[in-house]
């Protein structure tokens, strides 16, 4: 019987380390933790809260006190804290250090023929080179290595043993993983395709023991057989004792990480099989299901140290009995987008933000409001100032619109004549040998944008302008250069862009790039991020830049009036025209995943992402937000989950791409008595079947409505009638919205059962028997619920964590779950044995059935048919459903419409009368993923 509490230790971060203060927990008093989504309907996650007791009777958590270890620097001094429990895991600390799991050499280790790898482990970070897994030693043994590069998984083998037959292959797309996410990676290696070559293939799954496995990447193919040296020395888990290069040279660092399991096949035959549940925390050697005796290496440890919570504590209130003798300080870690969340402020725009990351020797935004009078610079050159004609308009500050998801620039108004121009505070070295001017436009007028250099204005050393005018008669872009000296002057058209296209009142983005050369300066001119025009400046030298000025003419009214903003210098190491531009335009396109990473980056946090990157939807144009409520919304735009890492003070975004066809991370059987409090639906509360999706700066919303069926817009008793729902995504295109709009019909139409919550007493003995499982379920993990009670119906149903509280404390240790249903995340797999099968459009019975009948006729209304066994003998059986009653047929003749099951009835426990006409489908239907 597992105690309570529970064995629990806690550590604070001060004076630079991690400081264990296991000793000043209270656990009798309470510890919690509550991490994701608090219900089945929450829009997002709030920030993980925990709640701990601490003694402070020596008054070691006073900030005030001067005597305490948290003295000056109480608010949010980060906390971990968690369990040793359950089974032991083998945590490598990476870099040159040498640690590992290893066994000796053993016969039975070999693999002759197909070569099968399979590892359950979990990296600090999974884009960082490092070894994994390798029965390797140079100049000797030499038979296979299994590394990630650059997050890409890299598998090195040798037919002979010998470097000089090594061979190679790198998987076609990387890891997707959050840091310190663990999973499962495969290599295969068919020696023999069949074709005259060998194929690899890399995969990724949830335990060594999957099923199911999701291919990453494209099968890699070989020409000639190969084969595995067998005869090789002692196998490494993390490490290589005398190997740990890169498969083109250099050092490789260690495994950096958590290692769980690891299972070596020779074409299907299980030779190793280790998993660390075997051993001991902090013990040095265990036995695997195989025989084979492993021990760890170097610096590795065995421990079974869960952390439960990483976060921050904002506040240190102390409580005191009557006495006074007794104190307690009560605290409430907290996560990191806490902190994120706070105060009002939006978000700098995309463009601002990625110039001032970026280290431009000037940048004049002109975005100062409307009390100004001129344009501050980001680097503190003197402010950007207008010159005007007596009696004409001053620039109007705050009144200009570049773009709606920028700041408001300075608008040239009417009846104006004038410049603006900004000097630079020096000469900037990282322009001597080349630079780049940026500027900003919206409008439909002419104006001139002019770029001097510190020509000494002698005859010698002429001053250069480059003079950028925009001529919008002729629909033009003209560079012009003019160079001044003490006695001589010269003009000269350097180049015209015709078809310019930057005078419809948009937003459009001109850069001039010129190298510094003594004369012939060749020069760039881009617009919108794209290269128009280029050559030599012939008789023209160019140094680094004096002052840029904008100049216009508007003596007459008009509303076509042009805003310009964002004047920026950049050396000969500017961020590229197309960069910028990107930018500009709210960096739209850009990948979930990307976009929270880059938004968490700039804030001075940290973010990783899980789910193929390939498959995470296109983001839309990022607007000026709060920062958490713009990683919320990639979050929300890719169908994922946003939550801050159990371990760590990160945030990590869990991509849609993970949560299809998943591996159960826990099967909980009802019937076993696991379950201690369960809540669960059978209502409208998430039904929406008529669905309205609009994109965020986009045109019409896509509309998308479920017409028949019974959770179809029809009323009783064809269908639940009209639940209406619309939404506003950051989308890339407008099509967009209308694949969004269909996956929020088919989630808000799922026709089940929802348990919305799932409490397990982690002190119950059957319950603790799983406590490795879950320990590690998280937030979008999957679980199955079995044998449920018969008022739920007969079938196994699946579930989403969206969240989860634990709380221990001397009366108990408890997990509740929230949950949302799994049965929607059903996607369609292409040669997989249980996700590869379509069903009909329709199909119906063609007779009445009493309970016992096994050849059913049925008939298709739809379309396409059922396979039938004679020509696709190897499609069966397969499960189908009709009125509450899975059916499994093992054979279907009849090559029309009409056609006839061989059925196993009851397969569910349910023996059923049915009529003709009722309605016969496939009993685990699959989707098509958006």
């Amino acid at each position: 019987m597992p105690s309570i509490p529970p064995d629990i230790w806690a550590e604070l971060l001060y004076d630079g380390s991690w400081n264990n203060i296991t000793r000043d927990v209270r656990a009798v008093q309470g510890v919690s933790v509550t991490r994701g989504l608090s219900s089945e309907s929450a829009g997002e996650a709030a920030p993980v809260e925990g709640e701990l007791t601490l003694n402070n009777r020596d008054r070691r958590y006073a900030p005030r006190d001067p005597s305490s270890v948290i003295f000056g620097n109480g608010r949010n001094t980060p906390i971990r804290y968690g369990y040793h429990v359950g089974s032991p895991w083998a945590e490598f600390d990476g870099g040159l250090t040498y640690n590992s799991l290893f066994a000796n050499k053993d016969v039975a280790m070999e693999v002759n023929g197909d070569f099968d790898l399979r590892i359950d482990l979990a990296l600090e970070d999974w884009s960082e080179s490092q070894m994994l897994a390798l029965r390797y030693v140079p100049s000797a043994d030499e038979a296979w290595a299994l590394e990630i590069v650059d997050g890409i998984l890299t598998f090195l083998w040798s037919p002979d043993g010998t470097f000089a037959s090594r061979i190679v292959e790198e998987a076609t797309e990387e890891v997707q993983g959050y840091n310190g996410q663990r999973m499962a990676l495969r290599v295969t290696l068919d020696i023999d395709n069949g074709a005259g070559g060998y194929e690899l293939r890399f995969y990724t799954g949830r335990t060594v023991n999957d099923e199911e496995w999701t291919l990453l990447g494209d099968p890699v193919v070989g020409v000639g057989t190969t084969g595995v040296f067998a005869d090789a020395e002692y196998m490494e888990f993390g490490a290589g004792f005398t190997f740990n290069a890169l498969p083109s040279g250099g050092v490789l660092n260690r495994m950096r990480g958590k290692a769980y399991a690891l299972k070596l096949l020779d074409t299907g035959v299980v030779k190793v099989d280790m998993s660390t549940t075997a051993a001991e925390p902090g013990g040095l050697t265990f036995v695997d299901a195989t025989g084979i005796t492993w021990s760890r290496g170097g610096s590795a440890v065995l421990t079974n140290k869960h952390i439960r919570m990483s976060g921050e504590v904002p506040e240190w209130p102390v409580l005191r009995d009557k006495t006074g003798n007794e104190s307690m300080v009560s605290i409430s870690p907290a996560g990191v987008t806490r902190r994120m969340d706070a105060g009002n402020k939006p978000q700098d725009s995309a463009l601002l933000r990625f110039i001032r990351a970026s280290g431009p020797i000037e940048c004049w935004p002109l975005t100062d409001g409307p009390t100004s009078t001129s344009g501050k610079s980001l680097n503190g050159s003197p402010d950007m100032r207008y010159s005007l004609a007596a009696g004409t308009a001053v620039p109007q500050w705050g009144d200009g619109s570049l773009a709606t998801w920028i700041e408001p620039t300075v608008l040239l108004p009417s009846g104006s004549d004038g410049t603006l121009k900004g000097t630079t505070a020096s000469r900037a070295s990282d322009a001597e040998t080349g630079w780049s001017v940026d500027f900003f436009y919206s409008g439909k007028q002419s104006m001139d944008f002019l770029i001097a250099d510190y020509g000494d204005l002698t005859d010698a050393d002429p001053r250069v302008g480059w003079s950028i005018e925009l001529d919008v008669s002729a629909n033009e872009i003209s560079l012009v250069t003019v160079a001044v000296g003490e006695t001589t002057s010269s003009t000269a058209l350097q180049s015209t862009i015709a078809s310019a296209g930057v005078f419809d009142g948009n937003l459009h983005h001109v850069r001039l790039t010129t190298e510094v050369s003594g004369s012939d300066a060749p020069f760039e001119i881009y617009v919108d991020g794209v290269l128009r025009d280029s050559g030599a400046a012939t008789g023209y030298a160019s140094e680094p830049v004096l002052f840029v000025r904008a100049g216009w003419f508007y003596a007459s009214v008009s509303n076509d009036l042009p805003t310009i903003g964002y004047a920026t210098y950049w050396g000969a190491a500017a961020q590229s025209a197309a960069d910028v531009y990107d930018a500009a335009t709210g960096f739209q396109g850009e990948r979930a995943g990307a976009r929270i990473e880059r938004l968490a980056e700039e804030g001075g946090y940290t973010a990783t992402t899980a789910g193929v990157t390939s498959q995470q939807r296109r983001m839309g144009i990022q607007d000026r937000k709060k920062l958490l409520e713009l990683l919320n919304e990639a979050s929300h735009t890719n169908f994922g989950y946003l939550v801050e890492a159990r371990d760590r003070n990160e945030v990590i975004h869990r991509g849609q791409s993970t949560l299809w066809n998943q591996t159960p991370a826990l099967t909980i059987d009802f019937a076993a008595g696991l379950v201690s409090s369960y809540k669960y639906r059978d209502d409208d509360l998430l039904t929406e079947n008529d669905v309205s999706v609009k994109r965020e700066f986009g045109a019409v919303p896509s509309r998308q409505i479920l017409e028949s069926g019974k959770l179809s817009v029809q009323d009783y008793p064809d269908g639940v009638g009209r639940y209406d729902k619309e939404y506003t995504y950051s989308l890339y295109t407008d099509s967009d919205a209308a694949h969004t709009a269909s996956l929020r019909l088919h989630l808000g139409t799922y026709n089940g059962v929802r348990f919305t919550r799932l409490t397990l007493d982690l002190a119950n003995e059957r319950v603790f028997q799983m406590i490795d499982e879950i320990l590690r379920a998280d937030v979008g993990d999957l679980i199955r619920l079995t044998n449920l009670p018969s008022e739920h119906g007969p079938d196994d149903v699946d579930v989403l964590i969206n969240g989860y509280t634990e709380v221990s404390d001397d009366r108990q240790w408890r997990i509740t779950f929230n949950c949302v249903p799994g049965q929607p995340w059903q996607a369609l797999v292409l040669d997989s044995d249980t996700y590869s099968r379509l069903d009909t459009a329709g199909c119906e019975l063609a007779e009445d059935l009493d309970t016992s009948e096994t050849g059913v006729d049925v008939t298709t209304t739809a379309v396409q048919r059922w396979v039938d066994d004679g020509t696709y003998p190897d499609e069966f059986p397969f499960d189908v459903r009709t009125g509450g009653e899975v059916m499994r047929v093992t054979a279907c003749t009849g090559t029309t419409a009409s056609q006839t099951f061989t059925v196993v009835r009851g397969v569910n426990g349910v023996f059923l009368q049915h009529a003709a006409g009722a309605a016969i489908s496939l009993a685990n239907p699959v989707h098509l993923a958006p």
